[in-house]
C-alpha cells in the first residue's frame, strides 16, 4: 500500500512552488511496477498518455485512476484536488509546458553519511541493472521481470550515480508509525544531464551505526 501522486512527480517536479509532500495523492494497493495491482494498472496507463502540458498531465492522472478501476466520484474529487493545488494554490495554468530541468536546491542540509552510503549502495544496483539484488532489497515484493521492464522499457535512460549533493535531508522522512520505526526515502535517480525520470522509494532502518534499506517501488 502506498501514496500514489495523482500527477506524475517527474512531469511536474520542476514547476514553480511544487512540493511532493503537498501535491494530491491517493492510497493504492500494490507496487506500481506490477501489472496486476491497482497501483500498477494506474501507472501503466498513465505512462501511455501525452503529458507535455500541465493540463495534459492532470488528464493523464485522472485517466490512470479510471484504468485502475476507481469510481467516477473518486476521479472527480481527484481532479478537483489537482486543479485546486496546481491552478489555485500554485497559480499555474493548464497550458504550462512541462519538461524543464529541475535544479538541485542549494542550501539544504545533506543527509548523514551513514544514510548516504546505504542509499548509494541501493542506487548503484539500479544503475548497474542488478535486478536480482534489487528484488532481494525489496524483500522479494518486487519481481525481477517487473524491475527490468520499469527501468529498461517503461522509462529507459542512461543512469549514473548522483552527485553527493543530491542526498539531502529532504529526501528522507522520519516514520511516525509505531510499528514501522525508521525513515522513508524518496530519491530521484540521475543521468549525466540531471534528474532522471524515475525515482526510488523505500525504507531506511537503523541497525547500530549502519542503515539497511528496503526498496518498495520505482516510479516516474
Amino acid at each position: 500500500m502506498g501514496d500514489h501522486l495523482i500527477v506524475l512527480h517527474s512531469a511536474v517536479r520542476a514547476c514553480a512552488g511544487y512540493d511532493r509532500h503537498e501535491a494530491p495523492s491517493i492510497l493504492m494497493d500494490g507496487s506500481s511496477i506490477a501489472r496486476d495491482t491497482e497501483h500498477g494498472r494506474a501507472v501503466g496507463a498513465q505512462l501511455t498518455r501525452r503529458q507535455g502540458t500541465l493540463g495534459e498531465a492532470i488528464d493523464a492522472g485522472i485517466f490512470a485512476l479510471g484504468a485502475a478501476g476507481l469510481s467516477k466520484g473518486i476521479r472527480r474529487q481527484a481532479r478537483a484536488a489537482c486543479e485546486d493545488y496546481f491552478y489555485e494554490r500554485l497559480g499555474l495554468t493548464p497550458d504550462l509546458e512541462l519538461g524543464g530541468r529541475e535544479e538541485v536546491a542549494d542550501g539544504l542540509e545533506l543527509m548523514p553519511d551513514e544514510m548516504y552510503r546505504a542509499l548509494e549502495d541501493l542506487v548503484e544496483l539500479v544503475v548497474d541493472g542488478e535486478y536480482e539484488e534489487l528484488s532481494e532489497a525489496s524483500k522479494h515484493r518486487l519481481e525481477v521481470e517487473d524491475l527490468h521492464r520499469r527501468i529498461e522499457v517503461d522509462c529507459p535512460e542512461a543512469l549514473v550515480l548522483p552527485p553527493r549533493e543530491v542526498y539531502q535531508v529532504e529526501a528522507i522522512t522520519k516514520s511516525d508509525e509505531p510499528d514501522m520505526p525508521g525513515w522513508a526515502f524518496f530519491l530521484d535517480l540521475w543521468t549525466e544531464t540531471g534528474p532522471a525520470r524515475l525515482h526510488i522509494e523505500g525504507e531506511l532502518e537503523e541497525s547500530g551505526e549502519r542503515y539497511t534499506t528496503t526498496l518498495t517501488d520505482i516510479l516516474p
